[in-house]
């Protein structure tokens, strides 16, 4: 694991997440199961990486480096 991650999820033993406090850490790995729920479906619909920057702009936040295009 990489110092720069927050999250760990061990097939069959839970998931592990660091986060500034509780409440995000909370939504943190709420987020990671209903993503593991959900991973195996198809994509109905899908956001744009330009989309996403206009987000990443609109916020003040940015992107981990790889993963836009």
């Amino acid at each position: 694991m990489e110092e720069t991650s927050r999250l760990v999820v061990w097939t069959q033993h839970g998931i592990y997440g660091a986060n500034r406090d509780l409440g995000e850490t909370f939504g943190l790995i709420e987020t990671a199961e209903i993503y593991l729920k959900i991973a195996h479906l198809p994509r109905l619909s899908t956001i744009t990486d330009e989309a996403l920057h206009q987000l990443e702009r609109c916020f003040g936040v940015n992107a981990r480096e790889g993963y836009l295009q």
